[in-house]
């Protein structure tokens, strides 16, 4: 079996090396000797996270599969459900695999685990028409990164590929025109790093996360004041400011038993419940309303609907009144790398002076719209604006065990 070496890996340097898993991500295998005809090929797929150089074992995956028609040229497997694995593993609450997010007040949000490498060597066997003999071939493929990211229908075909550009489920599509709550500091944006040497690159670094200065016009006050972080099209943490109304409503599940007495004749009926309520389940959500939005925003609540992973972020309404040296935020905290960072001694320094402080992080799924209706200044006038519903994943009352 071939071992996938650190020399193997291939630097990440173009967009055709980043991946989303949730499309199809095929190997299309043909011929790699002209003439010959295709047989079999077995794939050996490695996927892993921290280093790109890092020594790794047996492959995750071995892939065998035979040439289905004599009239086929080729072998193609998908493999984008075996990397999405590694994506969204359910074993605990804090696998460093899965994409994490956790915002901070006097800092850029903490985040990772948004991507894998992942790396296939294959072996083809082929015949020679003429001696009718078997050839054995090892191709190595160049290095992959991975994301929990798709692309859209129109991008199948080669030439209509908008690459790592997001928000473009119209392929005519315009930038998206944002509006911000001048009050929420710490505005970021994601985007790939490409480019780097293989014994440097890492998970962490193939994400670079930059902060965002608003321009002055597209600052806004709001009433209720919440952030919606979410995955975007391409796997990334993202985020919109709604600017509308919230409602937020509890929904109560409940289970009752009857009491079974051994002498019920001498139960005391004003004093003994007869039956007693076992669980409680309490699902709180919010209905918020994104407020009147600009056209070219849609593509973005298309992207929100769309999202395998959101937050909340829920802002008290205090903000920050002075300076403060060493204060220490590290009320939350989540896994990178097998590593866990904290924000600690944070500097509290004059540029925070003005933005909101105490915040609520809440993770939450998104239970409507089941439709989307693609509204236009056209067809809407001003009124381009969505209502859409959050619930919590957790019961209000704590009941994790």
């Amino acid at each position: 079996m071939y071992d996938l070496t650190s020399e193997d890996r291939t630097p990440i340097d173009t967009p055709d090396k980043i991946q989303f898993c949730n499309s199809p991500i095929h190997i299309r295998q043909t011929a790699v000797n002209s003439g010959n005809v295709l047989k079999k090929v077995t794939h050996y797929l490695w996927i892993w996270n921290t280093d790109q150089n890092k020594d790794l074992g047996e492959p995750n995956h071995i892939i065998a599969k035979e040439l289905v028609s004599h009239y086929d040229d080729y072998i193609n497997v998908n493999i984008a459900d075996l990397i999405k694995a590694w994506l969204v593993s359910p074993e605990n609450a804090r696998n460093t695999n899965q994409p994490q997010f956790a915002w901070n007040t006097y800092s850029l949000p903490a985040q990772t685990g948004q991507g894998v490498f992942y790396q296939v060597v294959s072996d083809v066997l082929e015949q020679e028409p003429v001696t009718n003999a078997i050839v054995e071939t090892t191709v190595v493929s160049p290095t992959y990164f991975a994301t929990l990211g798709y692309r859209w229908n129109y991008e199948q075909n080669a030439g209509s590929n908008n690459a790592l550009t997001p928000y473009k489920a119209d392929p005519f599509g315009r930038d998206v025109y944002r509006f911000y709550n001048e009050s929420i500091d710490n505005y970021f944006t994601n985007s790939f790093n490409l480019g780097q040497e293989t014994w440097s690159c890492t998970t962490a670094t193939m994400i670079t996360q930059a902060k965002v200065t608003p321009p002055a016009k597209q600052k806004f006050c709001a009433r209720d004041s919440y952030l919606i972080v979410f995955l975007n099209k391409l796997g990334l943490w993202d985020s919109f400011t709604p600017f509308g109304k919230t409602i937020i409503s509890t929904k109560i599940d409940t289970t009752t038993s009857n009491r079974m007495f051994r002498d019920p004749s001498y139960v005391d009926n004003s004093q003994v419940h007869s039956s007693l309520r076992d669980s409680v389940n309490v699902l709180q959500s919010y209905t918020i309303n994104t407020g009147h939005i600009d056209e070219t925003a849609t593509q973005l609540i298309e992207e929100l609907v769309y999202s395998p992973k959101v937050y909340l972020v829920r802002f008290k309404g205090d903000k920050t009144t002075s300076a403060i040296t060493g204060i220490t935020v590290d009320n939350t905290y989540i896994s990178v790398d097998n590593t866990h960072i904290t924000v600690d001694n944070d500097t509290v320094g004059a540029e925070s002076i003005g933005y909101f402080s105490t915040y609520q992080q809440i993770p939450v799924i998104i239970s409507n719209p089941q439709d989307i209706i693609n509204k236009t200044r056209l067809n809407d006038k001003i009124n381009i604006e969505y209502t859409i519903k959050f619930d919590e994943t957790n019961n209000k009352m704590l009941d994790i065990k």
